[in-house]
């Protein structure tokens, strides 16, 4: 069997974002259609995304000309998104900072904020998560938005769930395979391991594979439980939830119906 380094998939931001960042466009759109329908009239274009990995979302903002910032806990992941270049004769500077996403100090104010891919059930404690959200509400102007989107959790699943993607940019491959235990629902939190599998040209013209393996805990959610959180922040308010589809006209209801989710949160 290949052996697999023991590393942390997010000190490798080029790799991660191989993967990932030929969603982005996609992705953008769907968050810029959230911020029209939802949002107040008028409101300025200044985003923030909570761990902002790689950079590659918020750079996309601005180069549609969103005064953008970012934050995120790995210093690897901020040097590649402070070295990203801006294309585009409207892109606007990015700003990006270190902090954890249960105690960032609130920057602002702002109109829109997000956090997609489940990244807000790396906190762990709903203490932690609780006070998340009241920094992000802290952040936005009154009537801005935070779009966050999770994977629910059921409780009653016994086997792995299993994602795979795929990435390829200047002759380099990235196989990415996230696997996911069941949940302890006493705990409240869940196993996953992420498998990157890297194939790239070296030096003297061979090809070199590359195996990293990453594991962690995140924090389970069903509806119910996540209703009880948000309903701790009075700042908010929930007006809308989507799919991963990124599709503004599907919505779907807050229910444990369908594993993803959008929440589409208001400040008040």
């Amino acid at each position: 069997m290949p052996r697999f380094e023991n590393a942390d998939w997010y000190d490798h931001p080029r790799y991660y974002d191989i993967v990932f960042d030929p969603d982005t466009p996609l992705e953008v759109d769907f968050l810029e259609d959230i911020h029209a329908a939802y949002g107040r009239a008028g409101a300025r274009r200044r985003v923030l995304e909570p761990a902002c990995g790689s950079g590659r979302l918020i750079a996309e903002f601005a180069r549609r000309g969103w005064l953008a910032s970012g934050f995120d806990l790995n210093e690897r992941m901020l040097e590649y998104a402070r070295a990203r270049p801006l294309q585009g004769p409207g892109a606007r500077p990015v700003r990006v900072f270190a902090a954890r996403m249960e105690n960032f100090e609130p920057c602002g104010p702002v109109d829109f904020a997000f956090c997609l891919l489940s990244t807000f059930k790396y906190v762990l404690t709903g203490k932690g998560a609780a006070s998340h959200l009241r920094r992000v509400a802290a952040s936005l102007a009154r009537g801005g938005l935070y779009a966050f989107g999770i994977h629910l959790t059921d409780y009653s699943r016994r086997n792995l769930d299993h994602e795979r993607w795929t990435g390829e940019r200047a002759g380099i491959r990235v196989v990415s395979t996230t696997d996911t235990w069941p949940a302890n629902r006493r705990t409240r939190t869940e196993r996953l391991r992420n498998r990157m599998v890297v194939r790239e040209r070296a030096e003297d013209g061979s090809m070199r594979t590359h195996r990293i393996e990453t594991t962690w805990l995140c924090r389970t959610y069903d509806a119910r439980q996540l209703r009880a959180l948000i309903a701790r922040v009075p700042e908010f308010e929930i007006v809308a939830c989507h799919d991963f589809n990124h599709d503004i006209h599907l919505t779907r209801e807050f229910d444990d119906s369908k594993e993803d989710i959008v929440v589409v949160l208001r400040r008040r």
